[in-house]
């Protein structure tokens, strides 16, 4: 084309080695395309960017066309699996936004918008579409963002783009006539988009075009729509190739549409006609105004259906272990009351015996100074009984050693405390060469056991408190069976239970073991 034959290049002169920048044909599907390196013979002289001094930085507002008109942006996809079909396809265009202010406006660096990706949790029926989604997805991008234009980069990236795709739907079995028209409808769209962006390097672009380098023609304007009219012919073979011509139309192609007079009302057309046809095939979903318009049918639900069996499970756990407390702790006082009954049948006070009146035998001359049984068990308690650790006392036929409780237990508890061992010690050591048998009987107070208690009743932990002092006095003394337990619970305080004096020495763990004058006279 002739200087005289393109108004844009009055007042330029362009020396082009290979006119009409087509490739070697040897690098039309090259993996990477660069234009010729500097030093070679081409040559492009030009004025400053945009009417601008060499040298200076353009004014931003400059890359902006002083009344721009509005191109219609892609319509919003539909909901469903197949992000280009469906109601997204619309036939009408949607109302334009006015382009606001560059001064509003962020510019996005090139790099940014490069990264386009197709989302790959959607997925659609249409293996060109798919396969052409990360193009298409740039395309917008740059047409609705302030992108730093750098042409050298934004080539070398479509122009992969374009031969991936092709390579794609190669192998995703799209014949190969098919997949020609599709690769020239995407090269149409990215020319015709680019082209007519805001930007310093433009005249790459236009040397370097899509279809200049795939196909060796410049003019897309008008082969775009012939494509559309040969597809249109048969559009249940072409369905697939009309859905990406439209996805093209809705993304902005305008090509020979774009300066004519009343373009967009004929654009409009052609866009709604394809809409129309894709529509003959397939038809689209119904569109209701509300997605849910129709009212719930509510099934009257009885009481066990809203109940799951896991509540149920639990309220029924729950009752038992209630009522379990309920019987232990019924059973537990009824104990006691029967325990008090047997109690109150036997005397309280010492069993007296009357006996004849005898004669007692002369005291015998004094001899040595001898020591009694109860002189000898003192003795050896002696330091303990000082301290107020134990006392011993004759009570009838025996003589008792009684422990104060707060050297034995916890509250509560029938666990023995580890500073009971020398003591036990001790009164192994003083029992053990006194004959006969060695009683240990448990006493508590009155107070009862709470229902959380390993013990049933005070009798229970008088028993266990009795068997653990015989536990640990066994250790000490040469014939363990000597011993045996006994438990009295609440029945034989020695003080009353009104203070909590009394209540502390009523707790208490007694060693009987009867007096020698007793075997002596019960052989």
């Amino acid at each position: 084309m002739g200087q005289s034959d393109d108004p844009d290049r009055q007042g330029k002169t362009v020396i082009r080695p290979q006119p009409g920048g087509v490739p070697p044909p040897n690098d039309r599907f090259g993996n990477e395309f660069r234009p010729p390196p500097s030093g070679q013979n081409t040559t492009i002289i030009s004025p400053g960017p945009l009417g601008g001094n060499a040298g200076q930085a353009p004014d931003p507002a400059s890359f902006w066309p002083a009344t721009p008109r509005p191109t219609p942006p892609p319509a919003a996809p539909a909901s469903g699996d197949d992000p280009f079909g469906g109601n997204w396809m619309s036939p009408e265009f949607p109302p334009t936004q006015p382009v606001p202010p560059p001064a509003n406006r962020r510019r996005i660096p090139l790099n940014v918008a490069l990264g386009a990706r197709a989302n790959p949790g959607i997925k659609s029926a249409n293996p060109i579409t798919q396969a052409a989604a990360p193009l298409l997805i740039l395309l917008g991008r740059l047409r609705q963002m302030v992108v730093d234009m750098d042409a050298v980069p934004l080539m070398q990236h479509v122009a992969r783009a374009i031969q991936d795709f092709e390579k794609t739907i190669l192998a995703a079995g799209v014949p190969e006539d098919q997949a020609t028209i599709a690769k020239y409808a995407l090269c149409a769209t990215a020319d015709d988009i680019v082209q007519n962006l805001p930007g310093t390097e433009k005249h790459l672009w236009l040397q370097y075009s899509m279809l200049a380098q795939f196909f060796g023609v410049r003019t897309s304007g008008t082969g775009f729509f012939d494509k559309i009219r040969q597809l249109s012919t048969n559009p249940t073979v072409y369905y697939s190739l009309l859905e990406l011509i439209h996805a093209c139309l809705s993304l902005g192609f305008e090509g020979q549409y774009r300066s004519a007079k009343g373009g967009d009302i004929e654009l409009q057309r052609v866009r709604r006609d394809v809409f129309m046809t894709l529509r003959t095939v397939r038809p689209g979903a119904a569109a209701d105004i509300s997605p849910r318009w129709r009212g719930n049918e509510i099934r009257v639900r009885g009481l066990a259906d809203g109940i799951p069996l896991w509540a149920i499970a639990g309220v029924f756990l729950a009752l038992v272990a209630g009522l379990y407390l309920l019987l232990r702790i019924l059973l537990g006082g009824d104990a006691d009351a029967a325990a008090g009954t047997l109690v109150r049948l036997h005397p309280s006070g010492p069993i007296e015996i009357s006996r004849s009146a005898f004669v007692p035998l002369p005291d015998p001359e004094p001899s040595l100074a001898v020591t009694t049984q109860l002189q000898r068990i003192r003795g050896v308690l002696a330091p303990e009984i000082e301290k107020d650790l134990v006392a011993v006392e004759p009570v009838g036929d025996s003589i008792v050693v009684r422990i104060n409780n707060l050297l034995l237990f916890e509250s509560g508890s029938a666990d023995v405390k580890p500073d009971f061992e020398q003591l036990a010690q001790r009164i192994g050591a003083a029992l053990n060469k006194e004959p006969g048998q060695i009683h240990i009987v448990g006493h508590t107070d009155n107070v009862k056991p709470k229902a959380s208690s390993r013990f049933k009743s005070n009798f229970d932990l008088s028993v266990k408190r009795a068997q653990a002092v015989a536990d640990v006095l066994a250790k000490h003394l040469d014939d363990a069976a000597r011993l045996d337990v006994a438990g009295r619970g609440e029945d034989q305080p020695v003080e009353p239970n009104d203070t909590a004096e009394g209540r502390a020495k009523n707790r208490r763990v007694e060693l009987a073991i009867p007096k020698e004058e007793t075997l002596t006279n019960n052989p």
